[in-house]
Formats: C-alpha cells, sequence, structure tokens
C-alpha cells in the first residue's frame, strides 16, 4: 500500500530568502517542508520530523552543514534519509568533500529550480527503492 502522504523535506538553510524560495518551491512541488537556520536545529528536527529527505547548506551558524551530514550518517535512526547538500561552494573539491560525508548528491548556488526538483525525486526515488 502506498502512502497518501506527501514526502517530507527538512531544509537546514541559514539565508531566509534561499530557505523561503526552497520552501515555495518544494511545497508548490507537492512536498511538505520543515525550515530550520542553523546546524544545531537541523539535527534535532531531523530526530523529530523524520523526514524523508534533507536539503542541506554547508555554511551556517553552529554546526556547519558537513558536521550535520556525518551526524545524521552516524545516527540509525536518520542514517538512511537521503542529503542533498546546497550549496556557494562549487568547486568539485567541495562536491568531493561533501560526499564523503555522507551527502548523496551536491548542487551549487545559484540553483536551477527544475534541477532541484529532479534530484529531490531522484533521490526520494532511489531511498524507497
Amino acid at each position: 500500500m502506498t502512502s497518501l502522504l506527501p514526502s517530507t523535506v527538512l531544509i537546514a538553510e541559514d539565508d531566509e530568502d534561499v530557505r523561503d524560495l526552497l520552501a515555495l518551491r518544494l511545497s508548490a512541488a507537492g512536498y511538505r517542508t520543515v525550515t530550520v537556520d542553523n546546524g544545531n536545529a537541523a539535527l534535532n528536527a531531523a530526530n523529530l520530523e523524520r523526514p524523508d529527505l534533507v536539503v542541506l547548506d554547508i555554511d551556517m551558524p553552529g554546526l556547519d552543514g558537513l558536521t550535520v551530514c556525518q551526524q545524521l550518517q552516524g545516527m540509525s535512526r536518520t542514517s538512511r534519509i537521503p542529503v542533498l547538500i546546497l550549496s556557494a561552494r562549487g568547486r568539485d573539491l567541495d562536491a568531493s568533500q561533501g560526499r564523503a560525508m555522507g551527502a548523496d548528491d551536491y548542487m551549487a548556488k545559484p540553483f536551477d529550480s527544475a534541477d532541484l526538483l529532479d534530484r529531490v525525486s531522484r533521490l526520494l526515488a532511489d531511498a524507497r527503492g
């Protein structure tokens, strides 16, 4: 039996404008969104909400996105949640580092909304098997 509930996407982004844009785009595509503005709140929300996907910025106050990603992967409760890093750090080295910390995908800002939605859809489909 398939769930009729929309997939939940946790957005961890300290820039309010980017966070609101992500939430707007994802909500318009039918996803339920939970937004936070720092790494500590991202870990707490991931544990409480059990999102289907996490979109993480790297440069945030408190814990940075790479540390959050690594900690999510290290906890049994959150280790299977796909992580998409969305960062202003756009070099190949940054993407490699993000994947080494456990991210499933990596996008540089500025981002294309259609590309973002495609990647979110693919990550969610892959996670369902």
